[in-house]
């Protein structure tokens, strides 16, 4: 993908500038998330070792419920500041002590809702003290968001990028220093809850830094941001609701052996998404800046967007899939093997992820939130109805990490219906003849990959190079990655010019 396809006929020629400023963040971000990535999956591999299945399915149910008690606590905001602060930064100031206000006065409302659903679940005390950290984290955290989601708009990504890494690093100091002295869950917990508080703590800083942060009272402007966000705040209840859900309805209808196989199969299928913060990060303000110039150039932008997006999350997404049983062994142990079948449906699903996630982006810029919601809340509905369905029978018929195997199938239905809903909304303008034809030779090298493999599978895990080198060749070869074209606009960002010919 070269510079000038980015930036030619219906592009504002202006908008190259955005688009290596956009890669130049995109590279400082990626650098801090593949550190931090390092770090939080050895810390993700030794929790499971440590705790065994039970335990870590508890930690696991915790972290969910807590999650999905806060969800609340977005609002909606960040979609609304990466929407409107990148185009005019000193609107953050007018919002964000309200923001913070609403925020505390929800969190003490919903910890009370939390507190009569755990007496009634009749959790015992050790996992419900286990909730209530996680509960701390999910305040800070959703803080944490926010500050982030200004920074990244104005630009300014250096110093949270070093932040994310030391953050990260003494979140995995505490879970060392749990296991040297033999803490239990909580430890592994409290852990995180330190690390997201201190990370606040500087976020909020860098942000009055660099973006002029002011201490600011003001309840109309307060009012309106909230407003505004609403699509957003629906959308983003929705839509998480229903990925945290699986684990509360398979804690009450199978082991915590279960749940934990569930969750450690999920943790190595995240290691798919791993660039979609990036989408929010870098993509959003850029898709912003283009959307506020023309719908051509918005559309441009976003059939590019999306090429190179899949070109990348295609081969993750079939490494994980064809070495699912290679890889849950390998991370986790054998204590964690029934969690290969739920691995293998979950990572196709994490290449719909990115398509929803840039659609639903392009669809919010385009003032269509509220479509973007009625979409995530009929995938609220049907994918508990799915799992329902699901479990018991993958129990039954699958045994051990069955229950886990009938979540992942009812998420991947479920992520087939919405991407396919979302890109219809979007039309034609979100692929051309290029993109189309670049997904299409990944879709041969991935059925070539499976043909090899299946024919492979006396070699064990040795086979799983020859499916790399496969998978690259064709790619290559076909021209579905353009390796030269990629390396140009690289150079070009990191040169901080446009390439020659643009």
């Amino acid at each position: 993908m070269s510079e000038a396809n980015l930036t030619a006929g219906p592009v504002a020629a202006h908008s190259s500038g955005d688009v290596l400023r956009a890669l130049r963040n995109a590279a400082q971000l990626l650098g801090s998330l593949l550190a931090t990535w390092g770090i939080a999956l050895a810390v993700r591999v030794v929790m499971p070792r440590y705790l065994g299945p039970s335990a870590f399915g508890e930690l696991n149910f915790a972290d969910a419920f807590a999650s999905t008690a806060f969800l609340a606590l977005g609002l909606g905001v960040e979609t609304y500041v990466r929407k409107e602060v990148s185009v005019r930064r000193e609107h953050a100031s007018e919002f964000w002590d309200g923001v913070l206000a609403a925020r505390c006065l929800m969190s003490l409302l919903l910890a009370g809702a939390m507190a009569l659903v755990l007496h009634a679940m009749h959790r015992p005390p050790h996992v419900q003290a286990l909730v209530w950290i996680f509960a701390a984290t999910q305040i800070f955290l959703h803080g944490n968001l926010t500050l982030g989601a200004v920074l990244h708009s104005a630009g300014n990504v250096g110093g949270m990028s070093v932040l994310s890494v030391v953050t990260k690093l003494l979140w995995a100091g505490g879970i060392g220093a749990a296991i040297v002295l033999r803490s239990g869950a909580w430890a592994f917990a409290a852990s995180l809850a330190l690390s997201e508080a201190v990370k606040f703590a500087a976020l909020w800083w860098l942000a009055r830094k660099h973006v002029a942060l002011r201490t600011r009272v003001d309840g109309a402007a307060t009012k309106a941001v909230l407003f505004a966000s609403l699509p957003f705040f629906v959308n983003n209840i929705a839509h998480t609701a229903y990925g945290k859900l699986d684990v509360s309805l398979l804690a009450g209808m199978a082991v915590d052996q279960e749940v934990g196989w569930y969750g450690a199969a999920s943790t190595l299928a995240g290691l798919a998404l791993m660039l979609s913060p990036l989408i929010g990060w870098v993509l959003m303000p850029l898709l912003a800046r283009a959307a506020a110039r023309s719908r051509a150039e918005l559309d441009e932008l976003l059939r590019r967007s999306i090429e190179v997006t899949l070109v990348v999350a295609i081969p993750a997404s079939l490494a994980l899939a064809v070495g699912a049983d290679f890889w849950a062994r390998l991370v986790f142990g054998e204590a964690f093997a029934p969690a290969a079948t739920a691995l293998r449906l979950l990572a196709p699903m994490f290449v719909l992820t990115y398509l929803a996630i840039i659609g639903s982006t392009a669809l919010n810029l385009l003032g269509r939130g509220w479509h973007v919601t009625i979409v995530s809340f009929a995938c609220l509905l049907l994918n508990p109805a799915l799992d329902l369905l699901l479990i018991k029978p993958g129990l039954r018929l699958l045994g051990p990490g069955g229950g886990g195997a009938g979540c992942a199938l009812g998420m991947l239905v479920t992520e087939v219906i919405a991407t396919g809903s979302l890109l219809l909304m979007l039309g034609r303008g979100s692929f051309d003849k290029r993109s189309l034809a670049a997904v299409a030779k990944c879709a041969v090298a991935c059925a070539a990959v499976l043909a090899l493999d299946r024919s492979l599978g006396w070699l064990g895990p040795k086979r799983l190079m020859l499916d790399a080198v496969l998978y690259m060749a064709i790619a290559v070869g076909t021209g579905a990655v353009r390796v030269r074209e990629m390396a140009e606009l690289v150079r070009s960002a990191l040169r901080g010019r446009q390439p020659a010919g643009a």
